[in-house]
């Protein structure tokens, strides 16, 4: 949605009618505003304030008017985006239900995305040595023997490449036990997205212990469809197996800053039904500027945006967040978790990606033959 924003420049003395503004949901990132309504006393805003969380017109002002104090620049979000981030849709079977923000549920996402556009809100960073293997592979002269050396410098994580040089991704006949041999196995993009996939786990962390609980929770549960989506590309024959692992991996990463925002800002959740729809509703929009902050391909918006989308249909070719979405599925049926869940033939994204087979059976045989595989990279991404 950020890339549709507009933003706006204000010099001393210019207005802004909220009956011309009826499109837009504008917010103030610089200066100070006179806020003008019929029959209230007039408001100074300055981007610090609490009231700059929210917009600057509300639905209910329709002659309302705002003038500038000084220079100032606003952000404005057409209302019809902003709405979809909203609302989230909700497969149940064959019944489309339709689930909307409660105040505190839009008030947190209206902070946080104030918080965002005027450079505030902390999202989480890659750890360093992900960083400099990326960088290291936006450089067509970077070596097997560049990205090692990388890699060497942090112990853990040599480990851990060196394991799965050993282990599910790459089962070679001689075992190996030194860092630049791993990297030549496995490949230089091998390597990179198993070096963010590994990096990821640190960042699933809270001081709070509700919260770090919470953390945990949600990283064994990427985990796990990591795993399965890993196994699924390659049953399949779709997509890399490694980026499969990453994209499940990232699936919930929108959490993080929610809860970080969460702990930061003391901000106290009533109940954990509250929380849980805080995190439903959210996850997705803030789950998209972490991938952007981070660089990553384009195909992971898509994972964070639709993964429990059921009736996603992206078209014929088989793409991430189809795997993803089949994983997740797979996931829920492997915990016995299936409110909500559709009939299996019902769901494009597995008719693409195993086209012709609709006895729901057949997902538990593709669980069966992959268990092994799957556990490896469970225990894999546990270290």
């Amino acid at each position: 949605m950020l890339d549709q924003a507009r933003y706006i420049e204000l010099r001393v003395g210019d207005r802004l009618m909220s009956n011309h503004e009826h499109r837009w949901y504008e917010y103030l990132l610089e200066g100070k505003i006179d806020l003008l309504d019929e029959g209230r006393t007039p408001y100074l805003l300055l981007p610090t304030d609490e009231r700059a969380q929210h917009p600057l017109f509300a639905d209910s002002s329709h002659k309302a008017h705002l003038l500038a104090q000084s220079t100032c620049h606003i952000i404005r979000f057409d209302k019809e985006l902003f709405n979809a981030f909203l609302d989230q849709e909700i497969m149940s079977g064959e019944e489309l239900e339709t689930v909307e923000m409660t105040e505190v549920e839009g008030n947190l996402f209206n902070e946080i995305m104030h918080a965002f556009t005027a450079g505030d809100l902390k999202l989480p960073s890659l750890p360093e040595v992900a960083v400099k293997v990326k960088g290291a592979m936006l450089k067509p002269s970077t070596s097997a023997e560049d990205v090692a050396q990388i890699i060497a410098a942090d112990p853990v994580m040599a480990i851990k490449v060196i394991n799965a040089a050993n282990g599910p991704l790459s089962r070679g006949v001689m075992p190996i036990d030194n860092i630049q041999a791993a990297v030549v196995r496995l490949g230089l993009k091998v390597c990179k997205e198993l070096v963010i996939s590994f990096a990821v786990k640190q960042l699933f962390q809270s001081r709070s212990k509700n919260l770090h609980r919470r953390m945990r929770d949600f990283y064994e549960q990427s985990i796990e469809v990591a795993a399965i989506s890993f196994a699924l590309s390659k049953q399949s024959g779709f997509l890399s197996p490694d980026h499969m692992m990453l994209a499940g991996l990232l699936h919930e990463i929108g959490v993080i800053p929610i809860l970080g925002y969460i702990e930061e800002t003391g901000l106290e959740i009533e109940s954990e039904e509250e929380l849980e729809a805080i995190i439903r509703c959210l996850r997705g929009p803030v789950g998209t500027m972490v991938i952007g902050h981070w660089g990553l391909p384009a195909d992971l918006d898509d994972v964070v945006d639709d993964f429990e989308n059921w009736q996603r249909d992206s078209g014929e070719t088989v793409d991430t967040c189809d795997l993803i979405i089949v994983a997740q599925i797979y996931s829920r049926l492997k915990n016995h978790d299936i409110k909500g869940l559709p009939k299996i033939d019902q769901v494009p994204a597995f008719a693409k990606v195993f086209p012709g087979e609709k006895d729901a059976a057949f997902a538990g045989h593709v669980l069966e033959v992959a268990e092994e595989e799957i556990a490896a990279i469970k225990q894999l991404l546990s270290m």
